[in-house]
């Protein structure tokens, strides 16, 4: 065993609490952006100056190995070279699916480097916590029986973990109205035209590394004015958030793991080439399927990428866009996903004056919603897509929203396409397009019409449909062929005329409606 050197994973608690602890869609950016880069922004600072207190110098050079910097695979021999020389304290050896691992020099170095990180963290982000556990006596043989230590031990400080306390005020303390935190500084909320506020130390931080990557990554954002997104102000108004995110990541993690043999070379080239992957499939590769797919509708339009990424790191993106956009842009993403890749998409259609952090807590809900279908049925791998049209409250959650205004009429999650598993009772998006096609014969006056018949009960939907059919001079089959029964048929009827007008009223633009 190597007994000095010591395996740290790091882990950020409390993510979707601190990014949209704020409603402004800047500060919601910028916590995002935090914590995407926060061991970037104050771990690595925090090795720096260890490392340049421990040997008297003063040295900008990194002091942990970044392998995503160097591009190199993990070699024991080499680490313990870089480990002996003055240069390096610690090397990151996996970067991927919210956690963070480091292989420090020994234990002093991994407790001293924490207490700096954690200095910074309190400094800057206030209230973002990042838990650290660490193993000694690491054997260089045995990767994924020190990962199974490693785990266990932080499950006991996870159980131990203590919530977080905002700033204590004095009664003579400006706070902000929302959060009662103290007022810090005087911070530029917007810049077109130039709005500037006091704000609390956290939302200061937030606001200042939104404007930094505001001018580092403006291409990534797209549209920064929200009124440019929606269809006609004073119209219409209205967006949608669109919440992916990758199935079974851990699952995906320890299979990776069970094709190399024990040692730490080999688990953690794997590891590396996985994290790498995840980035391309779900991320990289993606963003450009989105673009892609909004230029070919907007073909002609100056301004053609109507969107505006808010998170886009590891298996996870969140983006606003025109709600009539957002069908196109959840079924894009998942069917570009390569074979063995899966994710689930929830979506929350919201007028443009909707606070952000309430809809985003239901477009989250429903990316869940076909999560829970997937754990319910045993299916590993799916693609499924649900949304939710925020038309009335939105300050409860998901499920108790959706009892009140619709009972059991629900027919999502939708699967992409048919699960390779037995399922009953399910529906996919060819399925609910096939149907909103068979509607679209009947005109719009019929259509909206069997929203409230479906409600009313399946003898009342039925008799309307009977009325439509005699009257229609098309063959119209609602129970497409027999696939669906007359249940299943009545929550699809009532699903798709919620949206009917967003995405289903026009085929000949891509499900998307007019423009």
């Amino acid at each position: 065993m190597d007994n000095e050197y010591v395996l740290a994973m790091y882990d950020i608690r409390g993510k979707q609490e601190y990014i949209y602890r704020s409603n402004r869609i800047k500060a919601i950016v910028g916590a995002s952006a935090i914590i995407r880069d926060c061991f970037e922004d104050y771990l690595y600072p925090s090795a720096v100056e260890f490392r340049n207190n421990l040997y008297a110098c003063d040295s900008r050079e990194s002091a942990i190995y970044d392998y995503c910097k160097e591009d190199t695979n993990f070699s024991v021999d080499e680490f313990r070279k870089r480990m002996a020389a003055d240069r390096y304290i610690g090397e990151i050896i996996y970067s991927g699916g919210g956690n963070f691992f480091v292989l420090y020099k020994d234990k002093k170095v991994c407790i001293e480097v924490n207490k700096l990180f954690t200095k910074k963290l309190l400094t800057d982000t206030c209230t973002l916590k990042v838990i650290c556990t660490y193993i000694e006596n690491v054997n260089f043989q045995q990767y994924q029986k020190d990962q199974k230590r490693l785990y266990e031990k932080h499950r006991f400080h996870e159980a131990k973990e203590a919530p977080s306390i905002p700033a204590q005020v004095l009664p003579f303390t400006q706070v902000d109205y929302q959060f009662s935190m103290p007022l810090y500084k005087t911070q530029a909320v917007s810049r077109s035209p130039l709005v500037e506020e006091k704000v609390n130390r956290e939302e200061f931080f937030k606001f200042e590394k939104y404007w930094e990557i505001e001018r580092e990554e403006r291409d990534c954002f797209g549209e920064r004015q929200m009124d440019k997104l929606i269809t006609q102000k004073g119209e219409e108004s209205l967006l949608a958030i669109v919440y992916i995110d990758g199935n079974n990541m851990g699952a995906k993690v320890q299979s990776c793991l069970d094709d190399t043999d024990k040692s730490y070379e080999s688990c953690i080239r794997a590891l590396r080439r996985f994290s790498k992957d995840i980035q391309k499939n779900y991320i990289t590769d993606r963003m450009a399927d989105i673009d892609k797919k909004l230029e070919e509708k907007y073909s002609g339009v100056q301004e053609k990428r109507k969107r505006r990424f808010v998170i886009y790191a590891g298996d996870e993106i969140t983006l606003i866009c025109n709600a009539r956009d957002a069908f196109d842009i959840a079924k894009t993403y998942l069917t570009n996903l390569p074979p063995n890749n899966s994710a689930c998409a929830g979506i929350a259609i919201f007028h443009s004056h909707a606070p952000y952090s309430e809809v985003y807590r239901i477009a989250q809900q429903c990316c869940e919603s076909g999560k829970c279908k997937m754990k319910e049925e045993r299916i590993e791998d799916a693609n499924l897509l649900d949304v939710h049209y925020c038309q009335s409250g939105i300050g409860i959650d998901l499920e108790s929203i959706r009892e009140k205004e619709a009972g059991t009429l629900i027919s999502k999650p939708w699967f992409l396409e048919p699960p390779k598993e037995k399922v009953s009772g399910y529906v996919t998006v060819e399925m609910i397009e096939e149907l909103a096609g068979e509607l679209r014969k009947t005109g719009r006056s019929n259509i909206k019409s069997l929203a409230d018949y479906a409600k009313k009960g399946l003898t009342a939907l039925q008799m309307d449909l009977k009325r439509i059919q005699a009257h229609s001079e098309q063959k119209l089959d609602f129970t497409l062929g027999g696939k669906i029964d007359d249940n299943r048929m009545r929550c699809m009827i009532y699903d798709i005329v919620i949206l009917y007008d967003l995405w289903f009223a026009d085929a000949d633009n891509g499900g998307g409606g007019k423009q």
